[in-house]
């Protein structure tokens, strides 16, 4: 098994990924913008291979925050192929992120899920999470999306 960072060739994987986390199906030009993205200052983008195969990534953004010295570190996505659940990947990911993120500055992890997403919040427990403060969103329109 190897953490690494993620490459163009990955970009198969990653759709379907992003397809069993229940996100509509994105074009190859979306997934290659984001792994672009991802590898500009300030993100990065794991992802978990085993013989040859990706089967899981984790996307990291890590910012200033105004009131403290320290960076924040925030986890925008992390799944694991339902065929290879339940088998440690996730917590590997998790780890490495953790350890990237402290190479980064950041004093914390935060990470938002759904809250129809149940196992996933055993899953952030289970690691050492907490639920701390409360998310409030506003969707805004914008022009041309």
């Amino acid at each position: 098994m190897i953490i690494r960072q993620a490459a163009q060739h990955d970009r198969s994987a990653l759709h379907d990924l992003l397809t069993q986390l229940g996100y509509p199906p994105a074009g190859d030009r979306f997934i290659l913008q984001k792994i672009e993205n991802y590898s500009a200052d300030g993100y990065h983008l794991l992802v978990c291979e085993i013989e040859g195969k990706t089967v899981g990534f984790i996307s990291l953004h890590w910012f200033d925050m105004f009131h403290s010295v320290q960076k924040m570190g925030r986890i925008t996505a992390l799944c694991v192929s339902d065929h290879v659940r339940d088998q440690g990947i996730g917590g590997m990911l998790l780890k490495e992120a953790e350890k990237f993120l402290t190479l980064k500055d950041c004093s914390k992890v935060e990470v938002t899920t759904n809250f129809k997403r149940t196992r996933t919040h055993e899953f952030y427990l289970k690691n050492g999470y907490s639920e701390d403060s409360r998310r409030f969103i506003k969707q805004l329109s914008t022009k041309g999306h």
